[in-house]
């Protein structure tokens, strides 16, 4: 079980790697033209949730050995280390959007969202949601600490919620 659980954590990481790192680049590219700080910082947002699905795979990694006699009841608690690794992460992008967002709105720059704008960040939103909702299931299905306790890692709703 152990090592099928390992596997569908893993597997679950990697699509959100991907899906987050295309997103991101979408959504910084849509921000840069349309000179929109909040879509460069939700891209932003899914760089990180990307670099949370990287440290999710080395805690699954290292969670799933077996137990030996330096720890002999296993490396399970690791999840824990690795999800508080998360939250920093999370607490650091959360800090920094809200340091450039004062800057922008101390110096305001209109934004323009063309109609092609709009449809890429409408169809970012399905994206995300329908990542989501695989990751959330995959969590529960795995019971992973990071769906019990809500912590976002890959989507805007991850493996969490």
């Amino acid at each position: 079980m152990k090592f099928n659980r390992e596997k569908i954590i893993v597997k679950t990481s990697i699509i959100g790697i991907i899906t987050n790192v295309i997103l991101a680049s979408f959504k910084v590219i849509v921000g840069l033209f349309a000179n929109s700080i909040a879509v460069i910082l939700d891209g932003i947002n899914n760089f990180s949730d990307a670099m949370s699905s990287v440290i999710t795979i080395i805690g699954a990694k290292f969670a799933g050995k077996l137990p030996d006699k330096k720890h002999p009841l296993g490396y399970g608690r690791i999840e824990y280390l690795s999800s508080m690794l998360v939250s920093a992460i999370v607490l650091y992008a959360g800090i920094t959007a809200f340091v450039e967002s004062v800057k922008k709105i101390i110096h305001p720059e209109e934004a323009n969202y063309s109609t092609l704008t709009l449809v890429i960040l409408a169809l970012a939103i399905i994206v995300k949601l329908l990542l989501g909702r695989y990751v959330k299931t995959k969590g529960e299905q795995v019971k992973s600490v990071y769906s019990k306790y809500n912590i976002q890692i890959t989507p805007d709703v991850d493996i969490a919620d």
